[in-house]
């Protein structure tokens, strides 16, 4: 007996084979160009890398990127300008991202972070969503994490950095940001700005002092080779703004923007643990090979110089954002 088909009965059927055939090629595709102004050893890559590893896994073969690090297509700054007008879509950003967004400066404010749950409080909260939200607004940008840079170091050429005092007649070295600038103005430090890749030569030909960076990018990047005295100040910690263009991220099915959301915020705290764990052995490292000169800084004559400067960041940050930051760390 010959069986009739509706035309309903036909198209549900053909509907039917499609899924089973098709399954998850229907979802869909997320291809992300991603660049990174450091070395494949730099925190801000590997939580790029990190992003994409996790992406991956959620996605299988529906997700595809590139990674640029090592300023291949350019600095920071360039980073900067290329993930706002969509060349490419992802970027870490680190003390720069305050020439996008003045609010930023508050991560200037010397002493405020006393350890990483602090960090984690403030940041991974209600907090970092009001950051986000004014990074949104202000530069077009979907803030997907925070991750880290890590707690600043200083180092130089000249003498041990114990009190404020010590920096009298140096130049150091700081990121173009006016309130870094002003930090080391204000401790006693003639603050120099300049591009990280210019560093090392710099401080080689003896052009700057000294410089204050993580200890991860301090040996990363070889200074210690040309900086014998290392003071562990830990007086300001950079977080990596792990950014997205946010008309791209607007544009993504809810599914891939939580995926996106997710994978940053494991990534930002595997990223917060590495650098506690390289903290501690680099500093071990350094102590063993006995080639740099290890001081630890007097604490409170450092935070009496820069109690001028939270009003001073503050009033340039705008709003409540230090007052918040402050109270998000208690």
């Amino acid at each position: 007996m010959t069986r009739h088909l509706t035309s309903r009965a036909v198209l549900g059927a053909l509907a039917l084979g499609a899924t089973l055939v098709a399954g998850p090629a229907f979802a869909q595709s997320l291809h992300l160009k991603i660049a990174s102004p450091s070395p494949a050893g730099g925190f801000d890559t590997v939580m790029a890398q990190k992003i994409a590893d996790k992406m991956k896994a959620k996605l299988g073969d529906q997700f595809t990127y590139e990674l640029f690090d090592n300023a291949t297509i350019g600095d920071e700054v360039v980073h900067m300008q290329q993930v706002r007008t969509g060349q490419i879509d992802m970027t870490p950003l680190g003390s720069d991202a305050v020439s996008l967004n003045p609010v930023w400066s508050i991560f200037d404010m010397p002493f405020i972070f006393a350890d990483r749950a602090a960090v984690a409080k403030a940041l991974d909260g209600p907090f970092g969503q009001e950051l986000a939200a004014s990074m949104r607004e202000k530069a077009g940008l979907e803030v997907l994490a925070f991750g880290e840079i890590g707690f600043r170091q200083i180092t130089n050429s000249v003498r041990p950095i114990k009190t404020p005092a010590d920096f009298k007649g140096m130049k150091i070295r700081v990121p173009g940001s006016e309130t870094r600038m002003l930090t080391f103005k204000t401790l006693g430090a003639t603050p120099v700005n300049m591009n990280f890749g210019e560093v090392f030569l710099a401080l080689q030909n003896k052009t700057i002092d000294g410089q204050e960076n993580p200890l991860n990018d301090i040996v990363e990047r070889s200074l210690n080779e040309v900086q014998p005295n290392i003071s562990i100040s830990n007086h300001v910690y950079t977080p990596i703004t792990f950014v997205m263009n946010a008309r791209k991220f607007a544009a993504l099915p809810d599914d891939q923007k939580a995926m996106l959301k997710e994978a940053a915020l494991e990534s930002a705290k595997e990223i917060r643990e590495l650098g506690a764990a390289k903290d501690v052995e680099l500093l071990a490292t350094l102590k063993k090979a006995g080639k740099n000169e290890i001081i630890e800084i007097d604490r409170a004559s450092f935070i009496a110089a820069a109690q001028p400067l939270y009003e001073q960041i503050g009033a340039i940050a705008g709003g409540t954002y230090a007052v918040d930051l402050l109270n998000a760390v208690k």
